[in-house]
């Protein structure tokens, strides 16, 4: 039992090493490029985020 499991596992791990010798992997400056992108993208839904905050804290503030 114990040695079937291990051959499975084997048999796994060199599927995935053929695999990962497949993939396509992206140059530097495209992984640059969207790591800004997802930067600039955090700031903006961070900044939407404060601005809706500061619309809904100022409408309780008015009520209460």
């Amino acid at each position: 039992m114990q040695t079937l499991q291990l051959d499975r596992l084997v048999q796994f791990l060199k599927e995935v090493r053929g695999e990962v010798a497949r993939v396509t992997w992206p140059g530097g400056d495209e992984v640059k490029g969207a790591t800004w992108v997802v930067i600039v993208v955090c700031v903006f839904v961070a900044f939407i985020i404060w601005v809706i905050d500061k619309i809904i804290s100022f409408g309780v503030d008015i009520v209460f």
